[in-house]
């Protein structure tokens, strides 16, 4: 009698599997691995976007304050007038037209710096009379971002028709 018994033979199928565990393996890295890279380039993208807004707001900021700066020796120089009315209208003819500033009533200044194409800062002081013995002559009434467009809704949606309401 033959003593010896035959093995099974381990044929490919093992082989298989493990390969295939390893593709998938190897696709799912090379898959979150294209997601990162992508996730990563929009980042980058909105911090440039950001960075590049961020700046040209300070900018207009910046701006904006020298008009403030400009205008305290020009409101310094008129102090002694007599009463508020005479005191702005020293102010308002002392001012330059180049500065853009528009004059409101009651001592109000105006004026707009802008941000970017869509976007402009505008600002808002008023004139104090008398003069405060310390700090600017002006109190700020308005510092904002504006848009410089107008929103019109694309298609005006109609939730609820004349004919269509039901009857209570």
């Amino acid at each position: 009698m033959n003593t010896r018994t035959k093995r099974p033979q381990a044929g490919p199928v093992s082989i298989g599997v493990t390969s295939m565990v390893l593709v998938f393996v190897m696709l799912c890295l090379i898959t979150f691995a294209v997601l990162s890279l992508v996730s990563a380039q929009a980042d980058l993208r909105l911090s440039r976007k950001s960075a590049e807004h961020t700046t040209a707001w300070y900018a207009a900021e910046n701006a904006a304050n020298d008009v403030l700066i400009a205008l305290q020796p020009i409101l310094t120089a008129n102090a002694a007038a007599p009463d508020a009315e005479s005191y702005f209208t020293a102010v308002y003819a002392a001012v330059p037209a180049e500065w853009g500033i528009t004059f409101g009533e009651d001592g109000r200044l105006a004026w707009q710096v802008p941000v970017e194409e869509t976007q402009s800062l505008q600002a808002e002081v008023e004139l104090l009379y008398p003069l405060p013995a310390e700090g600017p002559g002006w109190r700020v009434l308005r510092w904002q971002s504006v848009p410089q467009y107008d929103w019109q809704a694309e298609q005006p949606l109609e939730l609820m028709r004349p004919g269509n309401v039901p009857a209570q």
